[in-house]
């Protein structure tokens, strides 16, 4: 192990730093697929079980949100151990999937309202659709951003 004062300490720190920065993300991101996973496991519930009741169903439709919560606590507590640079980054890239699933939400609301709705999203994008929705623009805006920074 190296000591801090012998030369290479500071790379190998810095190393470490990016190695926890990484796995935080990693973690991070499991928030959403968990909360994916957990959409596709209630659809698969609620199509099995359509006699349960009404409060039964919107409990488990509601379950979801509970892993995202825990998947915007994670970022957000992420983005305060970034850099500033990173920080920019991150942030342009969240809102531009926030405002990029807000224009997707609102053109399959157009499409239904005036009689084009998509056989495919009968009721929207839902919880599953919206998660992916966000993390595909998320990908996106950190690319976008990234190459602005370069």
């Amino acid at each position: 192990m190296i000591s801090p004062t012998q030369p290479g300490a500071p790379a190998n720190q810095a190393t470490a730093h990016a190695v926890r920065r990484a796995v935080r993300s990693f973690a991070v991101n499991i928030w959403l697929a968990v909360a994916t996973a957990t959409y596709g496991g209630t659809l698969l519930l609620l199509r099995q079980h359509p006699d349960w009741s009404p409060v039964a169903k919107v409990t488990l439709t509601l379950a979801p949100l509970l892993p995202g919560l825990l998947y915007l606590r994670g970022g957000l507590h992420l983005l305060r151990g970034l850099d500033e640079l990173q920080r920019r980054i991150q942030l342009e890239a969240w809102l531009f999937a926030a405002l990029g699933t807000v224009g997707v939400h609102t053109i399959i609301n157009v499409l239904h309202l005036h009689g084009l709705a998509l056989t495919w999203l009968p009721g929207g994008l839902a919880v599953g659709g919206t998660y992916l929705t966000v993390f595909g623009l998320w990908c996106v805006g950190v690319t976008i951003a990234n190459l602005r920074y370069r």
